[in-house]
């Protein structure tokens, strides 16, 4: 086998124990910079492993996340991560990225091999899927046919392009931005009376092909005979292959040949178009059925990773001893390493077992806890970004016939010596709240770009209840942001899941009995969560 080399990035020297050791032991060629090296980019540049192991047991601190992402995309370098064996901060940290899996610490050298050459592997089959994307993508747009497909949208009343090829927007004498998104008939605006949306509507109902061989159109743009092929992809997308022959009917025994053979052609192109729109939505619909349950708080994904590694090597050493049967290599050392190999792994999926088993048992329970201990924690995981986004932190506390006020600089002792506001719920849950709400903040600072970032803290008790509100001075909300901002998937990011503050208000309201609400001041936007005090 071609020696690979790996290159391991530390958060702090020695962080990664004895994995430099292990993969020296595998034969790997191995290097090791730190986190805070001047220039990663330019390291790996140098270096050109085979593969980047990313040390994230200390913080899993998403710009060093996005630096290391970055580098996968424009180097070609897969990465994975190093982390505790369940981290649920690693894990929903890096969910969105397109990494190749986790060592989990400890680790065994068999696992440990495994994870990288499955990673290697897979690798490899995506880069080849990406340029059979381009091959396709190039043969789409030089098509001499336009291509248009079509979805349905508010609940079936309305067609819309969602792709075009360049055909496509020559034929119909727009740009493609003028096409893709905007409704079918404001592009065909004589499509009702022409027959064309019926067509449409026929070949959705009844998932049929439908063909025209010779259909005529007009209005204020467009002006022609066409042929016109329609048909319904499983996804329930419209595919629409037509071209204009008003110049080819005055010589229509030539058209025929050359019909027969540009079907034929767009016959291979729907089969290609099917399969990868599908391929496609089937990816996009597993990603995000992912980000929603980390989103949720649960371990499944952590679960299913980690077995997912030992049962492949499993099944490796299977097919290995056929091999070796076959080869007749098959002899007492031979079966004597691979039960032990086997073993190993069996007992890593037992472990498994036992620690899912502990999770559940510690960290999903209802329980009375600190609130100030989880605002120690959170602060903890956000200092590093806050600080870097040039965002300052204030604190303040008028609960208990206390009045307590404290800065980023101070604001851990203040917290850790006056802890006595207890709440009941899920400690991690809660604190996945309070993180999704710290990060919007920080994000609307960023935005704004005011280079004057503030968060800050205030708890206060209010009879029976504890509020706490969360206040930045970052670009605020508008008023039509705010009557959607909790509703399921909807977001304003760019790439956002839209599930975060959705399940906040869930976990809040419907999990601990409080109230979750967000307002918008003069600058800025204040987020108040109101629970029971206990």
């Amino acid at each position: 086998m071609k020696s690979r080399n790996i290159m391991i990035v530390e958060s702090k020297k020695d962080a990664t124990g004895n994995l430099e050791k292990a993969l020296k032991g595998l034969m790997y060629g191995v290097r090791v910079i730190g986190l805070r090296s001047s220039d990663i980019a330019e390291e790996v540049k140098a270096y050109m492993p085979d593969a980047l192991i990313v040390d994230m047991t200390v913080n899993a601190d998403r710009n060093v996340i996005a630096k290391v992402s970055l580098i996968q995309t424009e180097l070609s370098v897969p990465v994975i991560y190093f982390t505790e064996a369940i981290n649920s901060r690693t894990l929903y940290q890096t969910m969105k990225t397109n990494h190749y899996g986790y060592i989990y610490t400890p680790f065994d050298e068999g696992t440990l091999q495994t994870t990288i050459e499955l990673a290697l592997h897979k690798f490899r089959n995506d880069t080849s899927v990406k340029e059979s994307e381009l091959k396709y993508r190039e043969l789409f747009n030089n098509m001499s046919s336009g291509v248009a497909i079509y979805d349905l949208i508010e609940f079936g009343s309305k067609y819309i392009f969602t792709d075009v090829n360049n055909a496509a927007c020559t034929l119909l004498k727009r740009d493609r931005t003028d096409l893709v998104s905007r409704p079918m008939t404001a592009v065909y605006k004589n499509a009702k009376e022409y027959g064309f949306l019926e067509a449409l509507r026929q070949v959705q109902e009844t998932g049929q092909p439908l063909k025209n061989e010779k259909m005529y159109y007009e209005d204020d743009v467009i002006r022609g005979w066409f042929n016109s092929y329609l048909y319904r992809l499983p996804s329930g997308s419209i595919v629409h292959i037509f071209h204009n022959i008003t110049d080819q009917l005055e010589a229509e025994k030539q058209l025929i040949a050359k019909q027969k053979e540009l079907e034929l052609v767009n016959i291979e192109l729907a089969k290609a178009v099917a399969e990868e729109t599908d391929k496609r939505r089937k990816n996009e619909q597993i990603i995000f059925e992912q980000s929603r349950f980390m989103a949720m708080g649960q371990m499944i994904s952590a679960i299913a990773h980690q077995w997912r590694q030992p049962l492949s090597a499993l099944g490796i050493n299977i097919e290995d001893l056929e091999d070796a049967y076959n080869a007749g290599e098959l002899d007492e050392q031979y079966i004597k390493e691979l039960t032990v190999d086997s073993m190993a792994l069996i007992k890593t999926i037992s472990k498994t077992m036992d620690d899912l088993s502990s999770f559940f048992r510690s960290g999903q329970e209802e329980e009375i806890f600190s609130v100030f201990r989880v605002l120690g924690e959170v602060i903890t995981l956000q200092s590093a970004r806050m600080k870097n986004s040039g965002v300052s932190l204030a604190f303040s506390c008028f609960a208990g016939a206390r009045n307590l006020h404290a800065d980023e600089n101070n604001i851990q002792q203040v917290l850790e010596s006056n802890d006595f506001i207890r709440l009941r719920g899920v400690p991690a849950e809660f604190k996945q709240v309070i993180i999704n709400i710290l990060n919007n903040a920080v994000d609307a600072i960023i935005e704004k770009e005011s280079g004057d970032g503030r968060v800050s803290l205030k708890v206060e008790e209010a009879g029976d209840r504890l509020n706490l509100y969360i206040t930045d001075n970052g670009c605020g909300i508008s008023g039509d942001i705010a009557e959607r901002m909790f509703d399921p998937y909807f977001t304003t990011k760019a790439g956002g899941s839209g599930i975060g503050l959705y399940m906040s208000k869930v976990i809040v309201e419907e999990h601990m009995n409080g109230r979750l609400t967000a307002a918008s001041m003069p600058v800025g936007t204040v987020m108040t969560i109101s629970l029971p005090y206990l």
